[in-house]
Protein backbone atom coordinates (compact mmCIF):
# COMPACT_ATOMS: atom_id res chain seq x y z
CA UNK A 1 0.00 0.00 0.00
CA UNK A 2 1.04 3.39 -1.05
CA UNK A 3 4.48 2.06 -2.00
CA UNK A 4 5.37 5.02 -4.52
CA UNK A 5 4.54 7.54 -1.65
CA UNK A 6 7.02 9.36 0.27
CA UNK A 7 5.88 9.03 4.01
CA UNK A 8 6.70 11.58 6.47
CA UNK A 9 6.25 11.06 10.65
CA UNK A 10 5.20 13.51 12.67
CA UNK A 11 2.96 17.21 12.09
CA UNK A 12 5.08 19.96 13.11
CA UNK A 13 6.41 22.27 11.58
CA UNK A 14 9.49 20.32 9.90
CA UNK A 15 6.40 17.30 8.97
CA UNK A 16 4.54 20.06 7.79
CA UNK A 17 7.19 22.02 5.47
CA UNK A 18 8.49 19.05 4.53
CA UNK A 19 5.08 17.34 3.22
CA UNK A 20 4.27 20.16 1.42
CA UNK A 21 7.69 21.19 -0.33
CA UNK A 22 7.28 17.44 -1.67
CA UNK A 23 3.90 17.58 -2.65
CA UNK A 24 4.33 21.16 -4.54
CA UNK A 25 7.13 19.34 -6.84
CA UNK A 26 4.03 16.76 -7.40
CA UNK A 27 5.38 14.24 -5.48
CA UNK A 28 2.97 11.71 -3.59
CA UNK A 29 2.94 12.49 0.35
CA UNK A 30 1.35 10.67 3.25
CA UNK A 31 1.71 12.39 6.29
CA UNK A 32 1.62 10.38 9.76
CA UNK A 33 0.77 11.96 12.82
CA UNK A 34 0.06 10.09 16.14
CA UNK A 35 -1.84 12.83 18.02
CA UNK A 36 -5.66 13.53 16.80
CA UNK A 37 -4.36 17.07 15.39
CA UNK A 38 -0.81 18.50 13.68
CA UNK A 39 1.38 20.92 15.54
CA UNK A 40 3.50 18.43 17.76
CA UNK A 41 4.78 21.47 20.49
CA UNK A 42 2.57 23.44 18.46
CA UNK A 43 -0.82 22.53 19.21
CA UNK A 44 -3.92 23.77 20.79
CA UNK A 45 -5.85 23.46 24.18
CA UNK A 46 -8.73 24.14 26.29
CA UNK A 47 -9.06 24.98 29.42
CA UNK A 48 -12.79 25.21 30.69
CA UNK A 49 -14.23 28.30 28.29
CA UNK A 50 -10.32 29.84 27.56
CA UNK A 51 -8.04 28.12 24.56
CA UNK A 52 -4.41 28.39 24.95
CA UNK A 53 -1.22 28.06 22.05
CA UNK A 54 0.82 25.42 24.10
CA UNK A 55 3.56 26.36 22.20
CA UNK A 56 5.79 28.76 20.53
CA UNK A 57 4.49 32.21 20.52
CA UNK A 58 6.39 35.25 18.93
CA UNK A 59 6.70 34.31 14.82
CA UNK A 60 10.02 35.81 13.42
CA UNK A 61 11.79 35.17 10.38
CA UNK A 62 8.70 35.60 8.32
CA UNK A 63 9.81 35.06 4.43
CA UNK A 64 10.90 31.91 5.77
CA UNK A 65 6.75 30.77 5.50
CA UNK A 66 6.11 33.32 3.06
CA UNK A 67 8.57 31.73 0.82
CA UNK A 68 7.19 28.10 1.40
CA UNK A 69 3.87 28.92 0.25
CA UNK A 70 4.67 31.07 -2.48
CA UNK A 71 6.96 28.31 -3.92
CA UNK A 72 3.58 26.12 -3.53
CA UNK A 73 2.36 28.98 -5.75
CA UNK A 74 0.29 30.15 -3.03
CA UNK A 75 -0.08 33.32 -1.11
CA UNK A 76 0.54 33.08 2.67
CA UNK A 77 -2.16 35.87 3.17
CA UNK A 78 -4.81 33.75 2.44
CA UNK A 79 -4.21 31.27 4.77
CA UNK A 80 -3.03 32.52 7.60
CA UNK A 81 -3.88 36.06 9.14
CA UNK A 82 -0.18 37.54 10.18
CA UNK A 83 0.03 40.50 11.70
CA UNK A 84 3.20 43.09 12.66
CA UNK A 85 3.33 43.71 16.07
CA UNK A 86 4.26 47.04 17.85
CA UNK A 87 5.16 46.83 20.49
CA UNK A 88 6.51 43.91 20.61
CA UNK A 89 7.21 42.79 24.27
CA UNK A 90 6.46 44.62 27.56
CA UNK A 91 9.77 44.15 29.74
CA UNK A 92 9.54 44.24 33.33
CA UNK A 93 13.24 44.52 35.26
CA UNK A 94 13.70 43.73 38.87
CA UNK A 95 14.17 47.17 39.70
CA UNK A 96 10.33 48.53 38.91
CA UNK A 97 12.52 49.80 34.95
CA UNK A 98 9.72 48.96 32.20
CA UNK A 99 10.30 48.97 28.54
CA UNK A 100 8.41 48.23 25.42
CA UNK A 101 10.71 46.33 22.29
CA UNK A 102 9.93 47.16 18.89
CA UNK A 103 11.22 47.44 15.73
CA UNK A 104 14.89 49.42 16.17
CA UNK A 105 13.77 52.51 14.85
CA UNK A 106 11.10 52.48 17.68
CA UNK A 107 13.33 50.77 19.77
CA UNK A 108 16.33 52.58 20.34
CA UNK A 109 14.36 55.84 21.53
CA UNK A 110 12.78 53.78 23.71
CA UNK A 111 16.37 52.73 25.41
CA UNK A 112 17.63 56.01 25.26
CA UNK A 113 15.14 57.16 26.97
CA UNK A 114 15.26 54.65 30.05
CA UNK A 115 18.61 53.17 30.13
CA UNK A 116 21.46 54.35 29.94
CA UNK A 117 22.56 53.86 26.71
CA UNK A 118 23.60 55.70 23.46
CA UNK A 119 21.91 55.92 20.26
CA UNK A 120 25.06 55.64 18.94
CA UNK A 121 26.11 52.37 21.22
CA UNK A 122 22.77 50.80 19.78
CA UNK A 123 23.19 51.14 16.32
CA UNK A 124 26.74 50.05 16.61
CA UNK A 125 25.40 46.74 18.84
CA UNK A 126 22.37 46.43 15.59
CA UNK A 127 25.13 46.38 13.09
CA UNK A 128 26.92 43.76 14.76
CA UNK A 129 24.44 41.11 14.88
CA UNK A 130 23.11 42.34 11.54
CA UNK A 131 27.04 41.58 10.61
CA UNK A 132 25.81 37.57 12.29
CA UNK A 133 22.66 37.47 10.17
CA UNK A 134 24.11 38.59 6.69
CA UNK A 135 27.26 36.20 7.20
CA UNK A 136 25.55 32.89 8.59
CA UNK A 137 21.61 32.91 7.50
CA UNK A 138 21.96 31.67 3.91
CA UNK A 139 24.80 28.90 4.99
CA UNK A 140 23.77 27.87 8.30
CA UNK A 141 20.15 28.24 8.61
CA UNK A 142 18.89 27.48 4.92
CA UNK A 143 21.32 24.79 3.81
CA UNK A 144 22.48 21.63 4.55
CA UNK A 145 25.75 21.86 6.41
CA UNK A 146 26.24 18.31 5.99
CA UNK A 147 26.46 17.99 2.05
CA UNK A 148 29.76 19.68 0.24
CA UNK A 149 27.78 20.96 -2.29
CA UNK A 150 26.72 23.84 -0.02
CA UNK A 151 30.73 24.50 0.81
CA UNK A 152 31.79 24.37 -2.78
CA UNK A 153 29.04 27.45 -3.32
CA UNK A 154 29.95 30.75 -3.46
CA UNK A 155 27.78 31.96 -1.61
CA UNK A 156 29.42 29.65 1.15
CA UNK A 157 32.78 30.80 0.27
CA UNK A 158 31.71 34.73 0.84
CA UNK A 159 30.47 33.60 4.35
CA UNK A 160 33.69 31.34 5.23
CA UNK A 161 35.77 34.50 4.14
CA UNK A 162 33.65 36.68 6.75
CA UNK A 163 33.89 33.76 9.51
CA UNK A 164 35.61 36.24 12.29
CA UNK A 165 32.76 38.47 12.27
CA UNK A 166 30.12 35.98 13.45
CA UNK A 167 31.48 36.04 17.23
CA UNK A 168 31.91 32.61 17.98
CA UNK A 169 34.79 32.45 20.74
CA UNK A 170 33.02 34.41 23.19
CA UNK A 171 29.93 34.33 24.88
CA UNK A 172 26.41 35.70 24.75
CA UNK A 173 26.76 37.80 28.00
CA UNK A 174 30.90 38.23 27.59
CA UNK A 175 29.85 39.96 24.16
CA UNK A 176 26.73 42.37 25.20
CA UNK A 177 28.58 43.29 28.30
CA UNK A 178 31.42 44.78 25.91
CA UNK A 179 28.52 46.61 24.21
CA UNK A 180 26.38 48.16 27.23
CA UNK A 181 27.17 49.41 30.74
CA UNK A 182 23.99 49.18 31.63
CA UNK A 183 22.86 45.58 32.94
CA UNK A 184 19.27 46.08 32.53
CA UNK A 185 20.75 46.21 28.69
CA UNK A 186 23.00 43.38 28.97
CA UNK A 187 19.88 41.27 30.46
CA UNK A 188 17.40 42.14 27.60
CA UNK A 189 20.16 41.09 25.05
CA UNK A 190 21.20 37.97 27.03
CA UNK A 191 17.79 36.69 26.94
CA UNK A 192 18.00 35.51 23.62
CA UNK A 193 19.62 32.19 24.48
CA UNK A 194 16.76 31.06 25.57
CA UNK A 195 15.37 31.31 22.03
CA UNK A 196 16.98 27.98 21.29
CA UNK A 197 16.87 26.87 25.42
CA UNK A 198 20.52 27.91 26.15
CA UNK A 199 22.18 29.30 28.81
CA UNK A 200 23.92 33.15 27.39
CA UNK A 201 26.86 32.38 29.88
CA UNK A 202 27.76 29.63 27.91
CA UNK A 203 26.33 29.79 24.42
CA UNK A 204 28.52 31.50 21.58
CA UNK A 205 28.04 34.88 20.73
CA UNK A 206 27.37 34.06 17.10
CA UNK A 207 23.59 34.61 19.00
CA UNK A 208 22.97 37.50 19.04
CA UNK A 209 22.09 37.82 15.75
CA UNK A 210 18.58 37.30 17.04
CA UNK A 211 18.37 40.39 18.32
CA UNK A 212 18.33 41.79 14.50
CA UNK A 213 16.07 39.12 13.60
CA UNK A 214 13.72 40.11 15.70
CA UNK A 215 14.07 44.07 15.47
CA UNK A 216 15.11 44.54 12.70
CA UNK A 217 13.25 41.48 10.64
CA UNK A 218 10.28 42.16 12.94
CA UNK A 219 7.91 39.64 15.29
CA UNK A 220 4.89 38.84 14.34
CA UNK A 221 1.58 37.49 15.41
CA UNK A 222 -0.76 35.53 14.32
CA UNK A 223 -5.03 36.83 14.86
CA UNK A 224 -6.29 32.99 15.12
CA UNK A 225 -3.50 31.90 17.08
CA UNK A 226 -0.09 30.72 16.87
CA UNK A 227 -1.87 27.43 15.81
CA UNK A 228 -3.46 29.18 12.95
CA UNK A 229 -0.06 28.95 11.22
CA UNK A 230 -0.56 24.95 11.72
CA UNK A 231 -3.96 25.10 10.76
CA UNK A 232 -3.10 26.92 7.42
CA UNK A 233 -0.15 25.02 6.67
CA UNK A 234 -2.29 21.64 7.54
CA UNK A 235 -4.98 23.17 5.10
CA UNK A 236 -2.23 23.96 2.22
CA UNK A 237 -0.78 20.51 2.54
CA UNK A 238 -4.23 19.46 1.68
CA UNK A 239 -4.88 21.27 -1.40
CA UNK A 240 -1.51 19.90 -2.70
CA UNK A 241 -2.38 16.47 -2.38
CA UNK A 242 -0.69 15.49 0.84
CA UNK A 243 -3.08 12.33 2.48
CA UNK A 244 -3.04 13.66 6.33
CA UNK A 245 -3.32 10.82 8.46
CA UNK A 246 -4.34 12.06 12.36
CA UNK A 247 -4.27 9.53 15.09
CA UNK A 248 -1.63 7.17 12.96
CA UNK A 249 1.18 6.38 15.16
CA UNK A 250 4.17 4.91 13.54
CA UNK A 251 5.93 2.22 16.15
CA UNK A 252 8.56 1.38 13.51
CA UNK A 253 10.91 2.07 10.67
CA UNK A 254 11.85 -0.95 8.80
CA UNK A 255 14.64 -1.59 6.64
CA UNK A 256 16.83 -4.88 4.89
CA UNK A 257 20.24 -6.00 5.80
CA UNK A 258 22.04 -3.17 3.87
CA UNK A 259 19.73 -0.26 5.84
CA UNK A 260 17.74 0.45 3.30
CA UNK A 261 14.61 1.61 4.31
CA UNK A 262 11.62 -0.45 3.08
CA UNK A 263 8.59 0.34 5.37
CA UNK A 264 6.91 1.80 8.42
CA UNK A 265 4.71 0.05 10.84
CA UNK A 266 1.40 2.58 11.61
CA UNK A 267 -0.97 1.39 13.83
CA UNK A 268 -0.13 -1.95 13.67
CA UNK A 269 -0.17 -2.31 9.63
CA UNK A 270 3.14 -2.67 7.59
CA UNK A 271 3.46 0.01 4.79
CA UNK A 272 5.98 -0.71 1.99
CA UNK A 273 8.19 2.57 1.48
CA UNK A 274 11.69 3.82 0.42
CA UNK A 275 12.03 7.23 1.11
CA UNK A 276 10.78 8.39 4.62
CA UNK A 277 11.06 12.09 6.17
CA UNK A 278 10.96 11.91 10.07
CA UNK A 279 10.21 14.31 12.15
CA UNK A 280 10.81 12.71 15.10
CA UNK A 281 13.08 13.61 18.05
CA UNK A 282 16.25 12.27 17.09
CA UNK A 283 16.77 9.94 20.14
CA UNK A 284 12.97 8.67 19.85
CA UNK A 285 13.47 8.50 16.39
CA UNK A 286 17.10 5.74 17.39
CA UNK A 287 15.43 4.16 20.35
CA UNK A 288 11.70 3.09 19.52
CA UNK A 289 11.16 3.53 15.30
CA UNK A 290 14.72 1.93 14.42
CA UNK A 291 15.70 0.06 17.57
CA UNK A 292 18.83 1.14 16.88
CA UNK A 293 20.36 3.05 20.29
CA UNK A 294 23.96 2.05 19.41
CA UNK A 295 23.95 4.11 16.11
CA UNK A 296 27.14 6.14 16.41
CA UNK A 297 24.69 9.33 15.88
CA UNK A 298 22.42 7.97 18.58
CA UNK A 299 25.42 7.56 20.88
CA UNK A 300 26.72 10.89 20.41
CA UNK A 301 23.35 12.96 20.86
CA UNK A 302 22.68 11.34 24.52
CA UNK A 303 25.77 13.03 25.90
CA UNK A 304 25.28 16.20 24.12
CA UNK A 305 23.57 18.42 26.80
CA UNK A 306 19.74 18.75 25.86
CA UNK A 307 18.49 21.96 25.70
CA UNK A 308 16.01 23.80 28.47
CA UNK A 309 12.46 22.79 29.04
CA UNK A 310 9.57 24.72 30.72
CA UNK A 311 7.35 24.79 33.65
CA UNK A 312 4.13 26.23 32.15
CA UNK A 313 0.63 27.30 33.83
CA UNK A 314 -2.47 27.74 31.83
CA UNK A 315 -4.47 30.44 34.05
CA UNK A 316 -8.00 31.57 33.00
CA UNK A 317 -8.40 35.20 34.33
CA UNK A 318 -11.82 36.31 35.28
CA UNK A 319 -10.36 39.72 34.68
CA UNK A 320 -8.45 42.13 31.94
CA UNK A 321 -5.00 43.79 32.55
CA UNK A 322 -4.46 46.79 30.67
CA UNK A 323 -0.39 47.13 31.55
CA UNK A 324 -0.19 43.88 30.23
CA UNK A 325 0.57 43.39 26.79
CA UNK A 326 0.59 40.10 24.22
CA UNK A 327 4.19 39.53 24.72
CA UNK A 328 5.49 39.94 28.88
CA UNK A 329 8.57 39.48 30.44
CA UNK A 330 9.11 40.03 34.49
CA UNK A 331 12.96 39.79 35.09
CA UNK A 332 14.75 37.35 37.68
CA UNK A 333 17.07 39.65 39.61
CA UNK A 334 20.14 37.40 39.84
CA UNK A 335 20.27 36.63 35.65
CA UNK A 336 23.48 34.85 36.74
CA UNK A 337 22.04 32.54 39.27
CA UNK A 338 19.22 31.92 37.32
CA UNK A 339 20.78 29.84 34.32
CA UNK A 340 23.38 28.30 37.26
CA UNK A 341 20.32 26.78 38.27
CA UNK A 342 18.42 25.41 35.12
CA UNK A 343 21.96 24.87 33.64
CA UNK A 344 24.19 23.30 36.19
CA UNK A 345 22.39 22.41 39.45
CA UNK A 346 19.43 21.27 37.27
CA UNK A 347 16.82 23.19 39.15
CA UNK A 348 13.74 25.48 38.71
CA UNK A 349 15.44 28.89 39.84
CA UNK A 350 14.16 30.13 43.11
CA UNK A 351 13.68 33.69 41.48
CA UNK A 352 13.04 32.48 38.02
CA UNK A 353 12.03 35.03 34.58
CA UNK A 354 8.31 34.92 34.15
CA UNK A 355 7.54 34.83 30.56
CA UNK A 356 4.00 35.72 30.09
CA UNK A 357 1.74 35.28 26.87
CA UNK A 358 -1.95 36.37 26.32
CA UNK A 359 -3.25 35.64 23.50
CA UNK A 360 -6.67 37.07 23.97
CA UNK A 361 -4.66 40.52 23.63
CA UNK A 362 -5.24 40.33 19.59
CA UNK A 363 -7.94 37.21 19.52
CA UNK A 364 -10.53 37.83 21.90
CA UNK A 365 -11.98 34.88 21.29
CA UNK A 366 -9.65 32.65 23.13
CA UNK A 367 -11.01 33.96 26.07
CA UNK A 368 -14.80 34.76 27.89
CA UNK A 369 -15.45 38.64 27.57
CA UNK A 370 -13.79 40.42 30.53
CA UNK A 371 -11.44 38.11 31.02
CA UNK A 372 -8.05 37.19 29.72
CA UNK A 373 -6.18 33.57 28.43
CA UNK A 374 -2.53 33.74 30.65
CA UNK A 375 0.26 30.94 29.47
CA UNK A 376 2.83 31.64 32.15
CA UNK A 377 6.28 29.93 31.30
CA UNK A 378 9.56 29.52 33.25
CA UNK A 379 12.49 27.86 32.36
CA UNK A 380 12.79 24.45 33.51
CA UNK A 381 16.11 21.63 33.21
CA UNK A 382 15.05 18.67 31.20
CA UNK A 383 13.29 15.95 32.63
CA UNK A 384 15.23 13.28 34.53
CA UNK A 385 13.15 11.37 35.89
CA UNK A 386 11.83 13.20 38.83
CA UNK A 387 8.55 14.05 40.36
CA UNK A 388 7.56 17.40 39.94
CA UNK A 389 5.02 18.06 42.18
CA UNK A 390 7.40 19.96 44.81
CA UNK A 391 8.86 22.17 42.01
CA UNK A 392 5.12 23.48 40.69
CA UNK A 393 3.94 23.63 44.16
CA UNK A 394 6.96 26.25 44.93
CA UNK A 395 7.03 27.76 41.51
CA UNK A 396 3.38 28.99 41.35
CA UNK A 397 3.65 30.64 45.08
CA UNK A 398 6.48 32.50 43.41
CA UNK A 399 4.87 33.41 40.39
CA UNK A 400 1.66 34.14 42.01
CA UNK A 401 3.50 36.15 44.70
CA UNK A 402 5.71 38.50 41.92
CA UNK A 403 2.87 38.68 39.04
CA UNK A 404 0.41 40.01 42.43
CA UNK A 405 2.96 42.67 43.76
CA UNK A 406 3.79 43.80 40.37
CA UNK A 407 0.25 44.34 38.64
CA UNK A 408 -1.27 45.71 42.07
CA UNK A 409 -3.91 43.13 42.81
CA UNK A 410 -4.17 39.84 44.60
CA UNK A 411 -3.81 37.02 41.03
CA UNK A 412 -4.54 34.21 43.11
CA UNK A 413 -8.27 35.82 43.39
CA UNK A 414 -9.20 35.56 39.40
CA UNK A 415 -7.42 32.79 38.38
CA UNK A 416 -11.20 30.80 37.18
CA UNK A 417 -9.44 27.70 35.01
CA UNK A 418 -5.93 26.26 35.49
CA UNK A 419 -4.16 23.56 33.76
CA UNK A 420 -0.15 23.06 34.27
CA UNK A 421 2.20 21.18 32.13
CA UNK A 422 5.39 19.90 33.05
CA UNK A 423 9.08 18.81 31.42
CA UNK A 424 7.86 15.27 31.83
CA UNK A 425 4.47 15.95 30.49
CA UNK A 426 6.33 17.29 27.78
CA UNK A 427 7.94 14.67 26.72
CA UNK A 428 4.85 12.15 27.13
CA UNK A 429 2.64 14.33 25.16
CA UNK A 430 5.54 15.86 22.19
CA UNK A 431 8.02 12.85 22.52
CA UNK A 432 10.74 15.51 22.89
CA UNK A 433 14.27 13.71 24.37
CA UNK A 434 13.59 14.87 28.20
CA UNK A 435 11.04 16.93 27.82
CA UNK A 436 13.77 19.61 25.52
CA UNK A 437 11.98 22.25 24.05
CA UNK A 438 14.87 22.73 21.15
CA UNK A 439 16.48 19.38 20.96
CA UNK A 440 20.17 19.85 22.58
CA UNK A 441 21.67 23.47 23.80
CA UNK A 442 23.89 25.73 21.58
CA UNK A 443 25.87 25.98 25.08
CA UNK A 444 29.27 25.10 22.64
CA UNK A 445 30.76 26.64 19.91
CA UNK A 446 30.46 23.76 17.66
CA UNK A 447 26.57 23.00 18.57
CA UNK A 448 25.69 24.00 15.20
CA UNK A 449 27.77 21.35 13.73
CA UNK A 450 26.63 18.71 16.19
CA UNK A 451 23.33 18.70 15.15
CA UNK A 452 21.99 15.52 13.38
CA UNK A 453 22.10 16.10 9.56
CA UNK A 454 19.09 16.02 7.42
CA UNK A 455 19.90 12.97 5.37
CA UNK A 456 21.25 10.03 7.49
CA UNK A 457 24.12 8.27 5.77
CA UNK A 458 23.09 5.27 8.23
CA UNK A 459 19.71 4.29 6.16
CA UNK A 460 19.35 4.86 2.50
CA UNK A 461 16.09 6.93 2.23
CA UNK A 462 16.12 8.06 5.60
CA UNK A 463 15.70 11.83 5.86
CA UNK A 464 15.33 14.13 9.23
CA UNK A 465 13.32 17.51 10.26
CA UNK A 466 12.60 19.09 13.51
CA UNK A 467 13.85 21.03 15.44
CA UNK A 468 16.55 18.03 17.09
CA UNK A 469 18.20 18.33 13.76
CA UNK A 470 19.94 20.96 11.56
CA UNK A 471 19.10 23.50 11.81
CA UNK A 472 17.74 23.56 15.03
CA UNK A 473 14.47 24.60 16.82
CA UNK A 474 11.95 26.95 16.92
CA UNK A 475 9.14 27.82 14.23
CA UNK A 476 11.18 29.12 11.10
CA UNK A 477 14.23 27.21 11.91
CA UNK A 478 11.71 23.81 11.97
CA UNK A 479 10.56 25.08 8.88
CA UNK A 480 13.68 25.10 7.46
CA UNK A 481 14.49 21.65 8.19
CA UNK A 482 11.78 20.18 6.49
CA UNK A 483 12.56 22.10 3.76
CA UNK A 484 16.21 20.94 3.56
CA UNK A 485 14.89 17.55 4.42
CA UNK A 486 12.58 17.85 1.12
CA UNK A 487 14.85 19.16 -0.92
CA UNK A 488 18.27 16.38 -0.66
CA UNK A 489 14.90 13.34 -0.50
CA UNK A 490 14.05 15.49 -3.95
CA UNK A 491 18.34 15.41 -5.34
CA UNK A 492 18.01 11.79 -4.41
Amino acid sequence: MNSDAIHVIGGGFGGLAGAITLASKGRKVVLHEKQDTLGGKANTRKVGPFRFDTGPSLLTMVEVFRTLFAEAGKDIEAYIPIVELSPLTHYWFADGTRVHSDRMELFIPTLTEHLDVTEDELKRYFAYAKRIWDTTHGVFLEKSLHSWKTFASRETLHSLARIGSIDALRSMHKANASFFRDPRLVQLFDRYATYNGSDPYQAPATLNTIAYVEHGLGGYGVTNGIYGIIEGLERLARELGVEVRTGSEVSAILHDRKNRITGLVANGEEIAASLIISDVDVSKLYSDLLNDRGAPLARRYRKLPPSSSALVFYWGIDRECKDLGLHNILFSSDYLKEFEAIHTHRQIPDDPTIYLNITSKITPTDAPVGGENWFVLVNAPPHDGRSWHEEIAHTRSRIVERLSLTLGFDLEQHIAAEECMTPADIETQTGSYRGSLYGISSNTTMAAFLRHPNRSKRYTGLYLAGGSVHPGGGMPLATLSGVIAAHLLLKG
